[in-house]
């Protein structure tokens, strides 16, 4: 398995407001409106996309239910020989 090669580079915290905060360069930059989540390990702080929850899954669901109409569609198949 080829190693991984991790990109490091070195920052400061500032104050925003009552909040610390971080410039990341634009090669750790994520795409606008992305909801991240912010975990503590140890002394690490992990900022990562936030994963997909079953309340997004469900609402998903409520969204495509309003078109759907009961009907199932019934896919034209030829007959197959089985013997």
């Amino acid at each position: 398995m080829p190693a991984v090669r991790s990109v490091i580079f070195h920052t400061r915290q500032f104050k925003a407001g009552n909040s610390q905060a971080v410039r990341l360069p634009a090669q750790f930059a994520y795409p606008p409106e992305t909801e991240l989540t912010v975990t503590r390990d140890g002394g690490k702080v992990i900022i990562e996309p936030a994963a997909e929850t079953l309340d997004s899954f469900v609402n998903f669901l409520f969204s495509v239910s309003d078109k759907y109409d009961g009907q199932r569609i019934e896919a034209d198949l030829p007959e197959r020989d089985w013997s």
